[in-house]
């Protein structure tokens, strides 16, 4: 096996915000490596997770190996999330590449087993377009990628045009089978769009940190998902929601002023739909509030924004999907981005086409 250099690797990857280097690895990252003390502990790790980064390349190797630090985050009875490396070619999947190795990070933060990890992707004895879904519910540290002795390879740069969504565990979709498994990356899929996917898990607070990120991204389209984050522990009022989701859009207007932004409400949730937390907004008031921010706006002059209810995506009757009453599963998450593309990606008003 050769090595490629990491410096050319880290030109490999697509679907971050930046780069952690450490001596003999590099971590994909989904917030800017330098304002990493300005995140608490939990949202630095959901937002280290790779969910939605790809690695491309073009190459006749018959085999993609990585060597890898791989910690993956567990369900509450203590089992692994889905961590899923899957793989493309030639724009066709070709099922999940093997990995041997890695360790489980419990609720507690505690780290159970080595963390080292081979990744190996058979590929076809042929000159082939590769793309390499990262696990988006695992932190990945990479020390090496490797190709077939005498193999050759070359950049393979995603030039399409680009979309980026940004919400809670919702869009990042931890349940989904991988990461080309989100609501996000079906609806970018079916699309033919360039995906960047800002779901944090957790952290979907209509925070500025938030919105300078999104507002420092190259994108022709951008879709915020909002309001779950805020629910459950009253972390933002009525008045304060209002602000937030205000003050969000302005920020990502700075250098974002033409570009079309889809607001979206959140999706079905059956204990949350009257519910009103120590006071704060109940997801049917959300959804009407978002609502007012998007005409607001509108009526003040920005004709490239819009408005869709979270229900439109999933509602009641996706209930069977729902198994714990907040997070889709797998076909769940399928369903809202078919529905996605659907309603915002074709036709006369799609926010964005892909030529």
């Amino acid at each position: 096996m050769k090595s490629i250099d990491l410096t050319a690797v880290e030109h490999l990857l697509e679907g971050h915000v930046d780069v952690r280097r450490r001596p003999g690895s590099i971590q994909p990252l989904r917030y800017p490596a330098a304002e990493h003390e300005f995140y608490d502990p939990f949202t630095r790790f959901v937002a280290s997770t790779p969910a939605g980064v790809r690695l491309r390349l073009r190459t006749d190797s018959d085999v993609l190996q990585l060597k890898v630090r791989q910690r993956t985050l567990a369900n509450p009875d203590g089992s692994p999330r889905p961590a899923a490396w899957r793989v493309y070619v030639n724009g066709d999947v070709r099922g999940n590449a093997t990995v041997t190795g890695g360790a489980l990070m419990l609720a507690d933060g505690t780290i159970k087993g080595d963390d080292r990890a081979t990744v190996i992707a058979n590929l076809p004895r042929s000159d082939n377009e590769v793309r390499l879904w990262f696990p988006q519910g695992s932190t990945v540290s990479i020390e090496e990628v490797a190709l077939a002795d005498g193999a050759h390879w070359a950049p393979w740069s995603d030039h399409r045009k680009r979309i980026l969504f940004h919400g809670s565990s919702i869009t990042h979709c931890l349940e989904a089978n991988g990461g080309d498994g989100s609501w996000p990356a079906v609806a970018a899929n079916l699309a033919d769009l360039h995906l960047i996917n800002l779901g944090w898990a957790g952290s979907c607070l209509l925070s500025g940190l938030a919105a300078r990120i999104i507002r420092d991204q190259k994108a022709d389209a951008i879709v915020l998902k909002l309001g779950i984050n805020v629910h459950g522990e009253a972390q933002l009022k009525e008045r304060t929601f209002l602000d937030s989701a205000h003050a969000m859009l302005s920020i990502i207007r700075e250098k974002h002023a033409a570009t079309p932004i889809a607001v979206i409400s959140p999706i079905w949730s059956p204990p949350r739909e009257d519910a009103s937390p120590q006071g704060g907004p109940t997801l049917i008031r959300m959804r009407e509030l978002l609502q007012t921010v998007v005409a607001a706006r509108q009526k003040s002059g920005d004709d490239r924004i819009r408005y869709l209810s979270g229900l439109e995506l999933f509602g009641s009757a996706d209930r069977a999907d729902l198994p714990d009453e907040l997070h889709p599963n797998h076909a769940g998450y399928a369903r809202m981005g078919e529905r996605f593309h659907k309603l915002m990606l074709t036709g006369e008003n799609a926010l964005v086409r892909a030529k």
